[in-house]
């Protein structure tokens, strides 16, 4: 059995796992992402690969990079959730692992894995977009991934929604992620507890009492059943604030 590492580098976690030729996970590992680091990115990279190793033999390691990313040079050119500027991410890994690796976008690499061995099997034109940290996508026309001119074609987080907005970490105003990711999220629940937090009173319970300790995690804990306010109501303060907020726009 021929076995391939893939690795999916985001702005919170790498996600790491042995995969087999027809696209079934043998093992797979998370480590957190130091996304304020490169240098410690790689090194976090080269470990979870390397532990994979030392278990399966598999011949290369394929890189899925939450950025925009020259695939030719394997190299990311720029990421706005993480510290890669111009980052020779293939040469680092390669360096610390000795087996060849590839460096592609995330959205593409989960795109081109969807035609393979996914949902999109047997269409020649597919969307994919994914949601985490930020957002990300990559577009298959005619059974072929496509890059665009300079490779970034689908980033389409970064299309302006609204004129003058949240800064995002692209450098642009108004980014669709800053309104509808986990960055997103985060930043909702943070603010609406420094406005009001006798309305976010359990939110700022799981989060110590700091706001700005609020994360992911809280808010998704206050949004499952029986986790709201007290009653068990399902959904929290925050997302019905939300709601009103926008209609108000």
């Amino acid at each position: 059995m021929s076995l391939t590492i893939g690795v999916d580098v985001g702005g919170t976690k790498v996600a790491a796992g042995a995969v087999d030729d027809q696209g079934h996970i043998v093992e797979k590992l998370r480590r957190s992402t130091p996304s304020t680091s490169p240098e410690l990115t790689a090194t976090v990279i080269a470990d979870a690969v390397t532990e994979l190793l030392s278990r399966h033999d598999a011949r290369s390691v394929g890189i899925g990079a939450a950025g925009f990313v020259d695939e030719a040079a394997g190299t990311v050119l720029f990421a706005p959730n993480l510290a890669w500027r111009d980052e020779p991410l293939r040469a680092k890994v390669e360096g610390m692992i000795g087996r060849p690796v590839v460096v592609e976008n995330d959205g593409n690499a989960s795109a081109w894995a969807e035609v393979k061995f996914g949902a999109a099997r047997g269409h020649a034109h597919v969307v994919f977009i994914s949601v985490g940290t930020g957002i990300g996508a990559g577009f298959i026309l005619d059974g072929r991934l496509y890059r665009g001119r300079w490779g970034m074609a689908a980033e389409p987080g970064h299309f302006r929604v609204v004129p003058d907005g949240r800064l995002c970490g692209c450098g642009n105003r108004g980014c669709w992620e800053q309104y509808a990711s986990g960055n997103a999220l985060t930043t909702e629940a943070r603010d609406f507890a420094r406005r009001s937090p006798s309305g976010a009173t359990r939110l700022l319970q799981l989060a110590g009492g700091d706001p700005d300790a609020i994360g992911g995690a809280q808010v998704t804990q206050l949004a499952r059943p029986g986790h709201g306010r007290p009653g068990g109501h399902p959904r929290p303060r925050l997302f019905r604030h939300r709601r009103r907020r926008e209609r108000g726009r």
